[in-house]
């Protein structure tokens, strides 16, 4: 049975008039269209943060104020968004292609023999939790996805060969094709599930130091998901500037303060520094600046971004 719901629709009228709370501002005309294109609930986010920034200014924001805020915010999105995917399709082939050779299978992420459900998590709940996790949600997500892919014949024709009366119909997708299409969040948690021999294989495959332990190999699992979250709030459209999301480890071959906050914006772009190849890694922080220098906000001010940002990046280790 559906809970009613108390909350009435409220027009654009009175959208205007909420938007009050927050910014001052003369021209409701352009309030209206901006509500209009961007909805209530978007631009009161951008309204509370300016709020939250009272004290640092000495007053509420103006209009000016908030659509710069959210312009430099749509650029911020648009520029991290970018460098997400590059890391994104960066680490799906790293994994396809170091854990394929190893085993010499190229269907290993269907095969059980290739992952630890408990991820040798020592506590016995989390291990349960993990192992329960792994058979009921994660694998069998896993072959459902693979099997969709072959069966959609609409949205997948180039997979034809895999399917009935194709030359490779008895064959599962190869790595290298599946992963193609699986979301990072899949890929995120397949990483994480992986055998341990097979999780170090992969950072020896793409990053210089070799010889990774399973310390690494856990913080990588936190640098991952921060991508994948930061990915998810540019995909969505959601605000950047004042976020906080899930925790990042440090390398402990980095300086000690060099993650002043582990859950802010700032340890997104660690994380990205950690995962990015170094050439990747170094236009960010290029491009970056750029952004930041052609905005007319006091960025620092608002600790969207601590002021010694580029300082602490350019300090990170290369993984």
């Amino acid at each position: 049975m559906r809970v009613p719901n108390t909350e009435l629709p409220i027009d654009l009228e009175n959208q205007v008039v909420l938007m009050k709370k927050y910014v001052n501002f003369r021209q409701r005309k352009k309030m209206r269209d901006f509500l209009g294109y961007a909805g209530y609930f978007r631009a009161s986010r951008y309204g509370k943060f300016l709020l939250t920034q009272v004290n640092a200014f000495g007053s509420k924001a103006d209009a000016k104020v908030f659509f710069e805020l959210y312009d430099f915010d749509v650029q911020l999105r648009l520029l991290l968004f970018k460098y997400c995917k590059k890391a994104e399709v960066y680490f799906k082939s790293a994994i396809a292609n170091a854990i394929s050779l190893k085993t010499g299978d190229a269907g290993f992420y269907l095969d059980k023999q290739y992952y630890t459900p408990t991820k040798s998590e020592k506590d016995k709940k989390t291990r349960n939790r993990n192992v329960s996790f792994f058979n009921t949600k994660f694998f069998v997500g896993l072959t459902n996805d693979e099997e969709k892919l072959r069966r959609d014949v609409v949205k997948h024709p180039e997979l034809k060969e895999y399917r009935r009366g194709g030359s490779r119909q008895n064959n599962v997708l190869p790595v290298w094709a599946a992963f193609s299409y699986f979301e990072m969040g899949t890929i995120v948690m397949l990483y994480s599930y992986l055998r341990g021999d097979l999780r170090k294989e992969v950072l020896d495959y793409i990053y210089p130091r070799n010889n990774y332990k399973k310390e690494v190999t856990k913080q990588m699992d936190t640098w991952l998901d921060a991508i994948r979250n930061l990915r998810n709030y540019c995909a969505h459209h959601s605000m950047l500037v004042g976020m906080t999301s899930s925790v990042v480890l440090p390398d402990n071959k980095d300086s000690a303060d060099i993650l002043p906050n582990n859950t802010n914006l700032y340890s997104r772009l660690y994380a990205l520094k950690k995962v990015l190849p170094q050439k990747d890694a170094d236009m960010l922080a290029k491009e970056l600046d750029k952004l930041i220098s052609k905005t007319k906000l006091d960025i620092y001010k608002m600790n969207i971004l601590p002021a010694n940002w580029k300082e602490l990046y350019d300090k990170v280790l290369s993984l």
